[in-house]
């Protein structure tokens, strides 16, 4: 099944995420805020640790259903002495809820402003290999 992929998610959201089955993290990278750009609420993607460059057939992840949605931009300021400045960052914020874990059988490498895409398959059970 082909899955948007948010790479480079922290170990601890992912285990937290396996314990609680609901989680919401928030996306500020670029390139997977490209990628939540894409979704929408019901949508099925696929996380995982790897960075992106390093996404290739084998890499094992967490399919999640996305249930909430939200895109908002943050205004920060850094003052001193000195200098005053401004900046706005825009970030996502999606409720996650696990749905199990897949395994990358094909990776669709993104170009630059696009998506990431892979084809994935369930795992239901690990294998020795």
């Amino acid at each position: 099944m082909r899955h948007i992929v948010l790479s480079g998610i922290s170990h601890q959201v992912l285990k937290d995420m396996e314990h609680d089955k609901i989680k919401t993290i928030e996306i500020r990278s670029p390139h997977n805020f490209l990628s939540v750009l894409e979704t929408d609420v019901g949508d099925v993607i696929f996380l995982t640790s790897t960075s992106l460059a390093d996404v290739r057939p084998g890499t094992t992840g967490i399919i999640a259903k996305i249930r909430e949605k939200q895109v908002s931009m943050h205004r920060m300021v850094h003052k001193n002495m000195e200098f005053y400045e401004e900046a706005e960052v825009q970030m996502a914020r999606l409720q996650l809820e696990m749905r199990g874990y897949a395994r990358v059988r094909r990776a669709e490498c993104c170009a630059l402003g696009e998506a990431t895409v892979v084809e994935a398959d369930e795992v239901r059970f690990f294998e020795g290999r």
